[in-house]
């Protein structure tokens, strides 16, 4: 029988957390001209404050296992937002398929500047492969320039060290990405639907500034992650695998929204998901091909 209380396995988590639902990003110059951080800030805590109100078990077979979580989501005061329900079958060789529903409880809700998981991990996955849009960062609306290929590199080199810290290293239209240690030992993940992948050795909030302000202080506090020397890496690895991240924008910064067309509206929503162990004999491509085509 499968153990479901441990399908993400001990070493794989040791340092870090299995996944969370995410609807932030940290506010981008462009998102604090256009009044983001407070329009939208009533789904800044909405994943990790989530509530569950219900959950299942259900052994399919020997060999597989349905987990099944219901949650809410709160509002800025205590209301309830939305539901979020993530599926989990778990199969005997390891593997996890991850489906995710999303669907808002109130009217007039603005617009969702992330939808998708986070996941950490311990500091030493630190090798990023992808087959994507790379190899520099690139988003729903800046990604033309951004060809889809097979690209690698080392988390730490995901960061971009904009003056003021805000959100950065994303890769679109991503089919497969893996987080691997020195060992190839790591997680292969695969999506049903096209992703959007960012692995950093920090959490969102050492990206995120409050408020935008050139000052130390600010109504008698003082100002954090204003420059990039208050961004320190922290002991993990965190690994955001998103069905959608909202454009960046650009028309200007002092106003101008992401057009619509790259926003995420807060309607209902489904996707999913893979995540399979793998270990430094496994060929990737090779095994990302075989599952998609069992879908």
């Amino acid at each position: 029988k499968i153990d479901h209380l441990n399908y993400f396995g001990d070493e794989m988590l040791k340092d870090g957390n299995g996944p969370e639902p995410d609807f932030w990003r940290a506010p981008t110059d462009n998102d604090f001209g256009n009044g983001l951080d407070q329009r939208c800030r009533v789904w800044r805590k909405a994943g990790q404050e989530r509530q569950l109100i219900d959950q299942k078990v259900l052994n399919i077979s020997d060999g597989e296992a349905e987990v099944r979580f219901t949650f809410s989501l709160p509002g800025l005061k205590g209301e309830t937002i939305g539901t979020y329900e993530s599926v989990y079958l778990v199969y005997a060789d390891g593997s996890i398929s991850l489906k995710n529903s999303f669907s808002p409880s109130v009217e007039k809700l603005p617009e969702i500047p992330r939808m998708g998981m986070q996941l950490q991990l311990g500091r030493e996955f630190e090798n990023l492969e992808w087959y994507g849009r790379g190899p520099l960062e690139n988003y729903w609306d800046r990604k033309s320039g951004s060809l889809v290929g097979l690209y690698s590199g080392k988390v730490k080199d995901q960061y971009f060290p904009y003056v003021r810290p805000q959100e950065n290293g994303n890769k679109s239209d991503v089919r497969w990405a893996s987080l691997t240690n020195n060992k190839g030992a790591g997680i292969l993940i695969i999506g049903d639907q096209l992703l959007n992948i960012t692995a950093h050795h920090n959490l969102m909030e050492d990206f995120e500034s409050p408020v935008r302000t050139i000052g130390h202080i600010y109504n008698g506090k003082e100002v954090i992650n204003r420059h990039t020397c208050d961004v320190k890496e922290r002991n993990l690895t965190a690994l955001n695998i998103d069905y959608l991240m909202m454009g960046v924008g650009g028309d200007n910064s002092w106003g101008a929204r992401t057009h619509p067309e790259y926003t995420i509206p807060a309607k209902n929503y489904e996707y999913s998901f893979r995540i399979v162990p793998v270990q430094k004999t496994d060929d990737l491509p090779k095994i990302a091909r075989e599952k998609i085509q069992e879908k």
